[in-house]
């Protein structure tokens, strides 16, 4: 809001905006490129999916991070780039970005439901092909570029005030409120909150199959043992991506849905307000470091691809 005289040293934040983002975005490519070498190395049955997730998170990184920071450092969101190539910029930059995001929360309902099978149908998973895992994650993209499909419209370069922006428009062929609200609604609910309510349902019945191992019988008391903390472990990390990834855009969907439906409840000249709501932001783009940070901690599998071997 142009009318609001806030306390706010842009100089500073430009600075403090450009380092986060230059942060961010060597972590992302650094961790999510090593777990991507780890996981195909390792040959875990779940390496695939986990892969996938950092394939889109290093995608997000190259396409997002660096736009960001040219914002702050120009201090506008004026499009650098005109006529044509802009606008090929414009709806490939904005497409391949969201599309990652939805391609990440769709293959932690993956990751769920490979440990859910493990679990509760161990034999079915001993038979489920690479061949297969392949397809499903292949799925993943196909399903997230159908949702945002409708990117290749809506976004364009319009011009205001002799400045060039790379917006969302529906308009003609829709009413742009209406339709943007609708829409921004609809892909909050399907891309961040259904596939996280789906993980944490998938994981209660992980929980209640563990503690009712009808086969544990018929394994040695060594077996039951090793197969128990293996799972345990796994569900540990699933769990943990979960929670992460919840943490990081629950805030961003809360704070978006407020700005969609109640706008007017918004204190624009708050500055309280205005450093939760840049907070909010910068929280939801730390999800792309979950899946290397998580996944190392907890899979000694893939960790130890990366460690020297000592014998020689």
């Amino acid at each position: 809001n142009r009318t609001c005289l806030l306390p706010i040293d842009y100089v500073a934040v430009m600075i403090c905006y450009t380092i986060t983002y230059s942060i961010l975005l060597l972590a992302s490519l650094t961790g999510n490129t090593l777990l991507i070498y780890a996981s195909v190395k390792s040959n875990i049955r779940m390496g695939l999916i986990l892969a996938n997730i950092a394939a889109s998170d290093i995608l997000y990184s190259i396409f997002h991070f660096p736009r960001e920071m040219v914002t702050h450092i120009k201090a506008s969101p004026a499009f650098q780039l005109q006529e044509w190539i802009g606008h090929v910029v414009c709806k490939i930059c904005t497409f391949v970005t969201d599309v990652t995001i939805a391609v990440s929360t769709l293959s932690l309902v993956l990751v769920a439901a490979d440990r859910l099978i493990a679990v509760a149908f161990p034999a079915t998973y001993i038979n489920i092909t690479a061949k297969k895992r392949r397809f499903l994650i292949l799925s993943t993209w196909i399903v997230a570029m159908a949702i945002h499909s409708p990117y290749f419209y809506t976004f364009r370069l319009e011009t205001i005030n002799g400045e060039t922006f790379c917006i969302s428009n529906w308009e003609p062929a829709f009413n742009q409120e209406s339709t943007h609200a609708q829409y921004y609604t609809a892909l909050l609910v399907t891309v961040l909150i259904v596939p996280l309510i789906t993980v944490c349902i998938l994981q209660a019945l992980i929980l209640v199959k563990l503690k009712s191992d009808k086969l544990a019988l018929s394994r040695t008391w060594i077996a039951n043992q090793k197969r128990r903390k293996r799972n345990k472990t796994l569900l540990k990390m699933s769990v943990m991506i979960a929670l992460a990834f919840a943490l990081c855009w629950f805030p961003f969907v809360a704070y978006q849905l407020l700005h969609l439906h109640f706008p007017s409840s918004i204190p624009h000249c708050s500055l309280g307000f205005r450093i939760f709501s840049q907070f909010v932001f910068l929280l939801s783009l730390c999800h792309c470091l979950v899946n290397p940070c998580i996944s190392f901690r907890f899979m000694h599998r893939v960790r130890i691809v990366l460690k020297p071997s000592r014998s020689r």
